[in-house]
């Protein structure tokens, strides 16, 4: 299966066909897991991928649930571009009065949590919320 929806030839444009970006640095991937939407994001979480990807997340938040989990677990880098696009995120899950699940996962992503104190402003499970989809797998956490 090809990841590629168009090449750049003649002035068209590379996109990557789960996230429809033109930058590969950064991805998001979305499933639905016993009615919890999941958004699982990689690579760099940057002012870029905010840029990116906000259309993207505005218009599954659109169709989304009220339960949500932001799983950061495979995200290399994360700084203030990435933060606005989580607190995004949270501020529209919290306008539909549903229940936004961060996931941190890498201690670097921790770090950048606590130092600008929005450790404070998600919802973070103490063990990963069961996303993965097995068959038989409980919503809620580990």
């Amino acid at each position: 299966m090809t990841t590629l929806r168009e090449f750049r030839e003649g002035g068209r444009k590379l996109l990557n066909r789960e996230t429809d970006t033109a930058d590969f640095t950064f991805g998001l991937r979305h499933r639905v897991v016993n009615g919890t939407d999941v958004l699982t994001f990689w690579g760099e979480l940057d002012a870029w991928a905010d840029q990116e990807l906000s259309p993207r997340v505005t218009a599954l938040l659109d169709q989304a649930g009220h339960q949500v989990v932001a799983d950061l677990r495979k995200v290399t880098f994360l700084d203030a571009g990435g933060l606005r696009l989580l607190v995004r995120i949270r501020k529209r899950v919290a306008a539909d009065r549903g229940t936004l699940w961060l996931v941190p996962g890498r201690p670097g992503n921790w770090r950048v949590l606590r130092i600008t104190r929005l450790d404070r402003a998600f919802t973070i499970p103490a063990s990963a919320p069961c996303v993965d989809g097995r068959t038989g797998a409980g919503t809620g956490f580990r």
